[in-house]
């Protein structure tokens, strides 16, 4: 299960299907060639899942507990707005992948919430775990959960706005 939703997300993310195609047929990786062709099929048949986000949780118990986020800027901010002001003024922090994106970022420096009520946030706010890992040794052990949320469709066309609007004197 684990391995499938890692190559799911890889194939997800990866634009150029050809050149990973090339690459896996030179190295004669033959169980990724097998996966890719049943993707290709899925995808031209229609069954290839609806798009959606992602999210890292890296938890590790350094100094109590340490919980960092990856993913889009934009996403995490929409799950914990109180650290909206810090992800707008930190451009040159470490964490900082690009300007949509975080690795690594570190929640709870900013926000205190536990692990759990981490994962609980991001599961009522529709996101479900698709895969997790753990490891490391005595001194620095860690586990990562990845978060998927199928997007939501927006309806076609302009929005309306209404304003209630009052005559001047």
């Amino acid at each position: 299960f684990a391995f499938y939703t890692v190559e799911y997300l890889f194939f997800l993310f990866f634009q150029d299907y050809t050149l990973l195609y090339e690459e896996a047929k030179y190295f004669q990786l033959q169980p990724m060639l097998l996966e890719m062709e049943r993707w290709k099929q899925d995808r031209e048949t229609g069954r290839f899942s609806r798009p959606c986000e992602c999210l890292v949780v890296r938890v590790a118990p350094d100094l109590g507990e340490r919980i960092t986020l990856s993913g889009d800027k934009s996403l995490i901010e929409e799950v914990f707005p109180e650290i909206g002001d810090v992800m707008c003024n930190s451009v040159n922090a470490g964490w900082n992948h690009d300007s949509t994106h975080v690795i690594r970022f570190p929640l709870n420096g900013y926000c205190h919430l536990n692990s759990v009520q981490v994962l609980e946030r991001l599961q009522q706010r529709g996101f479900e775990i698709v895969g997790s890992c753990g490891g490391g040794v005595d001194s620095s052990q860690f586990s990562e959960y990845v978060l998927r949320r199928e997007l939501r469709r927006t309806p076609r066309g302009p929005s309306v706005i209404r304003i209630k609007q009052e005559p001047l004197d």
